[in-house]
């Protein structure tokens, strides 16, 4: 039996539903940091605030590289200056998962954060050329 033909029409509506699926994961592990804060914020010191505002900037970044990517304004190999969209990424998840140390148990709940950014570097790796 032969193999089907690339449709790289269907690919590429692939890739963006799969795009616009991490945009969406990544708000729900945002929402609950959100509902995880509003239940224990009483006992929470400055550290613990900081760590909130890194990680939900960290956040709101990933989820709005995601959306601009199924979009179809940038992609995750878009340069900017000597680097690219996917590098700054993995900064991203680096700072949200390091901020989330300082919040009160909360200790490894931006980990979830690496399933959608481990399917995004499945992607953005997907089309490379081989190297020699």
């Amino acid at each position: 039996m032969a193999a089907a033909e690339p449709n790289p029409e269907r690919a590429q509506r692939t890739t963006i539903r799969v795009l616009w699926g991490c945009a969406v994961l990544t708000a729900f592990i945002g929402v609950f940091l959100v509902a995880d804060i509003v239940k224990s914020s009483d006992r929470y010191g400055t550290a613990a605030w900081v760590g909130i505002a890194l990680a939900g900037l960290a956040i709101l970044a990933l989820a709005a590289l995601y959306v601009a990517c199924g979009l179809g304004r940038v992609t995750l190999g878009t340069k900017v200056g000597p680097t690219n969209l996917f590098q700054l990424s993995a900064i991203c998840l680096v700072i949200a998962v390091g901020a989330d140390i300082l919040i009160p148990g909360r200790d490894t709940g931006s980990l979830a954060l690496l399933l959608p950014w481990g399917i995004t570097y499945w992607l953005h790796n997907l089309n490379r050329p081989p190297t020699d």
